[in-house]
């Protein structure tokens, strides 16, 4: 498409985007959960509901600099526990069982369907860097546990500089990492507000994934392009 004909920079975002945060999270949560043996206090499916609600909260005031990593690391599981009900005679529990997810889920291998046919058609295209706010001691080995290492050329985090998406300040810093310029720059992320809009808001152009179809309405659509699917990108790049 001639509106990414002179594209020469490509950011991908991490989770969600090609590594399958959501399903792995269910996966290595559910073996945490059995390990602690809180089945008997509260049915999985009603904590993990839970979980992830209070969780997708947190991260969205994380992105905007209104809570601290260890607050998000702190709250998301103490509040979890208790809307579900479960006892904790431990105060160190929320951050033992957090410790103890994420060992877990950094070990678990799915990854978003397409993501190796996406990164392979863009390696073929010129190197491929990743832009994502998650955590440095973690980033790295979910890339190495998909396989998807392979495929980057340099994994930029928002703990880089202690600033998230969508803060400019941290697409300024990306495009300086790799010498990038912004009008020939694309983001491809499946959160709209904090790929899209803050790449949006630095000048680069962008390809939202909207992975559950119609999150956002076409009329209110800042991105350049959207895709449901991340087999349909290649048509564009």
């Amino acid at each position: 498409m001639a509106e990414f004909e002179d594209i020469k920079t490509v950011f991908v975002d991490l989770d969600d985007t090609i590594w399958d945060f959501t399903a792995n999270s269910k996966v290595a949560m559910r073996k945490v959960y059995a390990k602690y043996h809180l089945e008997g206090q509260c049915p999985y499916e009603q904590f993990i509901e839970s979980y992830l609600r209070h969780n997708s909260e947190l991260w969205t005031l994380y992105h905007h600099g209104k809570i601290t990593k260890d607050y998000l690391i702190s709250e998301r599981f103490r509040v979890a526990f208790e809307e579900s009900g479960i006892k904790i005679a431990d105060p160190a529990l929320p951050v033992q069982f957090n410790d103890d997810y994420l060992e877990t889920i950094v070990q678990c291998d799915k990854v978003v369907d397409g993501a190796h046919h996406l990164l392979e058609h863009l390696k073929r295209r010129g190197p491929v860097y990743v832009l994502s706010n998650g955590f440095e001691n973690l980033q790295y080995r979910k890339l190495r546990s998909g396989k998807l290492d392979k495929y980057i050329d340099k994994l930029i985090l928002s703990d880089d500089i202690g600033v998230t998406k969508p803060d400019r300040r941290l697409f300024d810093y990306a495009l300086q990492v790799v010498n990038g310029n912004p009008s020939t720059t694309v983001m491809i992320g499946d959160n709209y507000d904090a790929d899209i809009l803050g790449a949006k808001n630095a000048g680069w152009r962008t390809i939202f994934f909207d992975r559950t179809g119609g999150s956002i309405s076409n009329t209110t659509n800042a991105a350049d392009v959207t895709v449901n699917s991340l087999f349909e990108v290649d048509k564009y790049l």
